[in-house]
Formats: C-alpha cells, sequence, structure tokens
C-alpha cells in the first residue's frame, strides 16, 4: 500500500470557477472580457459563448512548469485547453464525439468506435466495422474491416484486391 502512496505524483494543485461577459452592460463587444469568480460557486451555461461563458481554471503543481488547463462549458460540448508542452492540448467532448489534441495531431473518437486521426491534412480512418481509409494529397487507400478487400486510388491509377480477382488499371 506505501508504495502507491509515495508513487502519486501531484499534478493539479487549485481549481477556480469563473464567468467570462465578452459584452458590456449596453451589448457593446469587449476587446478582452471582463471575468470573475461568482460568490455562490454556480455558473449558468450561456446559449452563446460569444456572449458570456462560464469555465474553470485548474492550476498545476509543477510551478516551475505550469501545465494549467482551463474547462470551458458551452451548451452543446465541454472544451479543455491546456498550455503546450508534453502530452495532450485540447479535449472537446460533444454528445456523440470526442476530439483529442496531441502534437497538433487530431484524434477524434465517435459514439459507433469509428476513429479518425488528422495530421497536416491527412486523415487516417478506422470505421466501427474494423475498414481502415488513408486519405492524402496523393492517394486514397482502404482495407475492408475483414482484410479481404484492398483498394488504392491515385491520381493516375486505380489498383484494388477483391475476393474475386485483382483489378488494376491507368485512370487516364
Amino acid at each position: 500500500m506505501s508504495e502507491i502512496i509515495n508513487s502519486v505524483r501531484r499534478t493539479w494543485r487549485s481549481a477556480q470557477l469563473y464567468i467570462g461577459f465578452h459584452r458590456d452592460r449596453q451589448g457593446n463587444q469587449r476587446v478582452e472580457a471582463k471575468v470573475w469568480p461568482p460568490k455562490n460557486g454556480n455558473a449558468s451555461i450561456h446559449t452563446n459563448p460569444e456572449e458570456q461563458e462560464a469555465f474553470l481554471v485548474v492550476k498545476a503543481a509543477d510551478k516551475t512548469v505550469p501545465r494549467d488547463v482551463q474547462i470551458k462549458f458551452q451548451p452543446d460540448k465541454i472544451v479543455l485547453r491546456r498550455d503546450p508542452g508534453i502530452s495532450w492540448e485540447g479535449i472537446v467532448v460533444e454528445d456523440g464525439l470526442i476530439s483529442v489534441q496531441v502534437g497538433g495531431v487530431w484524434v477524434r473518437i465517435k459514439s459507433d468506435g469509428s476513429v479518425a486521426h488528422e495530421r497536416d491534412g491527412d486523415m487516417t480512418y478506422v470505421e466501427s466495422d474494423g475498414a481502415v481509409l488513408k486519405k492524402t494529397e496523393f492517394v486514397e487507400a482502404m482495407m475492408s474491416g475483414d482484410g479481404v478487400e484492398l483498394s488504392r486510388r491515385t491520381p493516375t491509377t486505380i489498383a484494388a484486391i477483391r475476393e474475386y480477382g485483382v483489378l488494376a488499371k491507368s485512370r487516364e
């Protein structure tokens, strides 16, 4: 038991709820939001986050390398943003989708179990049936969930391996 207690590293130090007002009382857009902590610890989630937003700031325990997290509460999603560094930098939680940003790469997980990975405009999909699709500037490739069918398309050629044969031809 003492090994577990000794191995736990403190990551977070404190949490504070804030409300940010992006417009003044006359309805004019502010250059910078007026931010204040609600006295009772409660905040309504406004229908338009560009008008008003509720968010929680979680301070990192390590003051030498702060990686604070901001948790924004919006009517259709929860957004977590973290100061840059090693590991995740952003998480967006929606009703049917969770997106995680790690090192500039977005990974999206849908409610059906499919996963999408995006890096520099290249997309890789793992569909809920296990099929894998890869789309880049130069090629589109697919493998069926059971591994029986493969295909590749480029601007100039198409090739496919199907259950009953092979196809390879020029697209010109």
